[in-house]
């Protein structure tokens, strides 16, 4: 007969248990070949399982499905030789073997069909003007003509463009309101000098054609002269930069 005894017991268990074995070997053997009712549940197959405890030594026979206490430690043995004994630790893994060689590459596929367009996206913001290029040589100034009869009317250029600068309807860049108010929707329109980089948009549209250096500045033009008695004419600087379609 043999028997499994575990690593984990200190050494003054397992010399006890070793004095104590001949003895429980013959008591087991002698309540197995008796039939002992109470021993049927911890034999199967010829295997005894048994605890033993780790520091006295004591030892305890128990049904196969069942498990030791803390501080104890499970004990087999078998006429046959002795039952297995529980699993080692799974050993360290070993190197990764070298990767074999790429398969080759499989032949392309069919190409799917095309999905539909996608919808538009939206329009970008227009990029900023280029630089105007230099003014060409001012021609020579031509014959005064004769003056005209002396007007009649009096009821332009009389306290106009007193209305201060302000913001009203939606407006397009460039264009010329007429205002009775004190407020106009826009700049009003005396002839200032603007500079160009502050005013890209507008400078596009009006270049040099009432003023400036066409470099750093432009002009607005000044219709102080025109307005009706009282009225102020603005231009739109902040609003939609025209289209010609």
């Amino acid at each position: 007969m043999r028997f499994v005894l575990a690593r984990t017991l200190s050494f003054s268990a397992r010399k006890l248990l070793v004095s104590r074995f001949a003895l429980a070997m013959t008591l087991v053997a002698a309540m197995i070949g008796a039939g002992t009712v109470g021993l049927a549940a911890a034999v199967t197959t010829g295997v005894v399982y048994a605890c033993v405890n780790n520091s006295s030594g004591t030892l305890k026979i128990i049904g196969s499905n069942d498990t030791c206490p803390n501080n104890w430690t499970l004990l087999t043995w078998s006429q046959q030789g002795g039952a297995q004994g529980p699993t080692g630790p799974t050993g360290p893994t070993g190197p990764t073997g070298a990767t074999g060689p790429t398969g080759a590459t499989g032949t392309n596929g069919t190409n799917g069909t095309n999905g539909a367009d996608g919808a538009s996206g939206a329009t970008g913001p227009t990029g900023p003007t280029g630089p105007t290029g230099a003014t060409g040589p001012t021609g020579a100034t031509g014959p005064t003509g004769a003056s005209g009869p002396a007007g009649t009317a009096t009821g332009f250029g009389t306290n106009t463009n007193w209305a201060a600068a302000g913001h009203g309807r939606e407006c397009t860049l460039g264009e010329i309101i007429l205002t009775a108010g004190s407020v106009a929707n826009g700049t009003p329109a005396n002839g200032q000098l603007l500079a160009i980089n502050q005013n890209t948009a507008l400078f596009a549209l009006l270049g040099t054609t009432y003023g400036g250096n066409g470099q750093t500045t432009f002009a607005l033009p000044d219709l102080r002269a025109v307005a009706p008695n009282g009225l102020t004419y603005s231009i739109c600087m902040e609003g939609i930069f025209p289209s010609r379609s």
